[in-house]
C-alpha cells in the first residue's frame, strides 16, 4: 500500500462524474436519436398531399350526405390554389357556408395540374394547368348512386389519384 502512497488504514478516495468517453457515448447517441426524430417528422410531400386528398375524399360523401338532406346539388370547386363546396339557390351560386367542414380551404401547398377523369374515360373531361383559370367542378348529386370518377391532384414533388365509386367514397392512390 506504500508503494500507491496510501498510508495503513486509509481509504482510496471514490472517483466522482463520468469519464470523457462515457460523456462523448452519450452525446453521440443523442445526435443519432435527434436525427431520426427530425427525419420522421419532416413532412413528406407525398404524404401531405395523400392526406389532402383523403380530406376531400372524406368532405366529397359529407356532401353527398349533405346534397341529400338539402335535396338540392352541392358542387365542389377547385384551382390551384384551393377549393369550396358551392351551392345554387334561387340561380345564385353561394358558398356552402354553414358547414364549418365544407368551408373553403386552401391547399397546403399550391398545385401544379388537377384533372377530374370520369370512369371509363381515359383523357381527363377538364383540367387545370395555369393558375388564373377556370375552376374545375364537380357535381355531387343528391342521389345514392352516382358516376365514378377519378381526380388527380399534382404538386411540384408529388401526385396522387382519388377514385371515387358509385356510393360516393374515395380511394387514395399515391402515383
Amino acid at each position: 500500500m506504500a508503494a500507491l502512497g496510501l498510508s495503513p488504514g486509509s481509504v482510496r478516495p471514490q472517483a466522482r462524474g463520468f469519464t470523457l468517453l462515457e460523456l462523448l457515448v452519450v452525446i453521440v447517441l443523442a445526435g443519432i436519436l435527434l436525427s431520426v426524430v427530425t427525419i420522421s417528422v419532416a413532412p413528406d410531400d407525398r404524404q401531405q398531399l395523400a392526406r389532402e386528398a383523403e380530406r376531400v375524399g372524406q368532405l366529397f360523401a359529407l356532401a353527398a350526405d349533405e346534397a341529400r338532406i338539402r335535396q338540392r346539388p352541392i358542387y365542389w370547386e377547385a384551382d390551384l390554389n384551393g377549393y369550396r363546396f358551392v351551392t345554387m339557390v334561387a340561380g345564385e351560386r353561394r358558398l356552402v357556408g354553414d358547414d364549418d367542414l365544407l368551408r373553403e380551404r386552401a391547399w397546403r401547398e399550391p398545385l401544379t395540374s388537377l384533372a377530374m377523369v370520369p370512369a371509363g374515360a381515359g383523357q381527363p373531361s377538364q383540367s387545370l394547368l395555369a393558375p388564373g383559370a377556370p375552376p374545375l367542378r364537380v357535381a355531387i348529386a343528391r342521389e345514392w348512386i352516382q358516376s365514378p370518377l377519378r381526380l388527380e391532384l399534382s404538386t411540384a414533388s408529388a401526385q396522387v389519384a382519388i377514385d371515387f365509386d358509385e356510393r360516393g367514397r374515395g380511394t387514395v392512390h399515391l402515383r
